[in-house]
């Protein structure tokens, strides 16, 4: 198994990282910049998040990465803590914006559901 290059305590910021960037949808060399992770470590945080069901890769092309509603979850949890433990505005905002999109999800319906 590979060692990751990460500060100690930090995997769970990565984790995080990782998930915001695949929330819209995004390339592996998308998340590999914008988290600045070398390609191994990448490598593995994404299996393991695959693995997990916190995220999915897309079918069309197999290095298009998408943060599952489970990860927004997780994602919305772990930006809960951080505002609760270190008061972050900038937590609070990402969490409130995590709940509007759960919400506008659970109401729009497909178009067979009347």
């Amino acid at each position: 198994m590979a060692v990751l290059k990460t500060r100690k305590g930090n995997e769970f910021k990565v984790v995080a990282k990782i998930l915001r960037v695949a929330a819209k949808g995004s390339k592996e060399d998308e998340i590999m910049d914008q988290c600045k992770l070398d390609r191994v470590v990448l490598e593995n945080f994404l299996s393991a998040l695959a693995e997990m069901g916190l995220l999915r890769v897309e079918e069309k092309d197999k290095s298009f990465y998408r943060t599952t509603k489970k990860g927004l979850e997780l994602l919305n949890i772990y930006h809960r803590l951080r505002w609760l433990l270190w008061g972050r505005d900038d937590d609070f905002l990402l969490m409130r914006i995590l709940g509007q999109v759960e919400k506008v999800k659970k109401d729009v319906h497909p178009f067979y559901v009347s």
